[in-house]
């Protein structure tokens, strides 16, 4: 199933967006902040969602959230808000909450070790909380950058030790990197799926097809996989350029 993701969507209204997105696609990653935070927009969710046949997942916050914060006041923040948009998934029947792992912060990039324990341990937390909401919490690749962790199988694996938890792939990412292929070694354990274009250089967040990602690596090696192919686009537009070129490769594989 093809479904579509934007941040572009959280400046809309609820309802303006829920129309748009219903009219052109059958699955929704609801992007959970600005103004589409799920404590928010859950009463009117509750109200609308069951007049429109679409599917619902949901991308937890992204903004000033980081999991492996060595100040620990704010990783209690952080952790305050994914673990609420997690309960919110659970009330509003989203079966897949997708995180970003930790970011490096001034004194995280001398002290990556540290990092990685504190990350570690909030995953540990989301992922007990996975289990009993009966939520899916997907972690995702991140890419290049000198900030970024979980850029690689590796080190994605590394991080969730000690969990359950899926994984996102993020094929957009995995291309900066230059890991494409190396990242199918991981497709026993995904539960989402981010799919855009890029020219290897930086996220660009192109439609599929305007950059040099091997969408038929993808579309080949994922034969068997079962979850939604999400577009994460910069908006509508984009996003339908892409549709219908992946639905195009879907179709003939």
């Amino acid at each position: 199933m093809i479904a579509v993701s934007s941040p572009a969507f959280s400046g809309m209204p609820f309802h303006r967006a829920l129309e748009t997105i219903a009219s052109n696609f059958k699955a929704w990653e609801v992007v959970a902040e600005g103004r589409h935070d799920l404590r928010t927009i859950e009463k009117e969710f509750l109200a609308l969602a069951p007049s429109y046949d679409l599917k619902y997942s949901a991308h937890a916050p992204m903004s000033d959230i980081n999991i492996g914060s060595l100040n620990p006041r704010l990783r209690e923040a952080a952790m305050s808000e994914l673990v609420a948009g997690l309960e919110a998934c659970r009330r509003l029947e989203m079966d897949v909450y997708t995180v970003h792992p930790s970011f490096l912060t001034p004194i995280g990039l001398v002290c990556r070790d540290k990092v990685l324990e504190t990350a570690r341990s909030s995953l540990r937390l989301l992922d007990g909380l996975s289990a009993e909401l009966g939520v899916k919490v997907a972690l995702e690749n991140m890419p290049r950058g000198p900030f970024s962790m979980g850029t690689t199988p590796q080190s994605l694996v590394e991080m969730a030790e000690g969990t359950g938890l899926g994984f996102c792939l993020d094929v957009g990412h995995a291309h900066t990197m230059g890991l494409l292929q190396e990242f199918m070694d991981l497709k026993h354990r995904l539960v989402n799926l981010h799919v855009h274009d890029n020219r290897g250089d930086y996220d660009a967040h192109l439609p599929i097809g305007d950059g040099t990602v091997d969408f038929r690596l993808v579309v080949d090696e994922l034969a068997g996989y079962g979850g939604r192919f999400v577009i994460e686009s910069r908006g509508l537009e984009d996003a339908l350029v892409s549709r219908d070129r992946l639905a195009a490769m879907l179709s003939g594989r």
